[in-house]
């Protein structure tokens, strides 16, 4: 079964989030830093979304981003900040904005149309 990969550090977010994709119908891959997410998106599992939240502990959320258009390109990607500071990624790598707080539930079937148009 395909996966969304959810780069969150904070564990109640996280948790949250993991339960309302479940919800949706949606497997939950994570990723507590930007580190163990490169290292899934480098890996072999199959991914259908990628969540991404900007503050990541050991490093900008912007790098698991390229690192995602670079190994996985046409996989969506998510970008979650609740940063109001423009993003510094080139401009060709296509994603979504979800700014923080957002509705886990709302993020959820967000994903999930996103999935469904496959």
């Amino acid at each position: 079964m395909s996966s969304v990969l959810l780069a969150e550090d904070e564990f109640l977010i996280r948790a949250v989030l993991v339960d309302s994709l479940a919800d949706v119908g949606i497997e939950c891959i994570e990723a507590a830093t930007g580190q163990e997410a490169i290292d899934v998106v480098r890996g072999d599992k199959p991914l259908v979304a990628v969540i991404v939240d900007i503050g990541l502990p050991d490093m900008s959320g912007e790098k698991v981003i390229e690192a995602v258009a670079q190994h996985r390109p046409g996989v969506p990607i998510i970008r979650c900040s609740g940063a109001s500071a423009p993003s510094s990624l080139p401009s060709g790598i296509k994603m979504y904005s979800f700014p923080k707080p957002y509705s886990a539930s709302e993020l959820s079937n967000f994903v999930a149309s996103l999935v469904r148009k496959g």
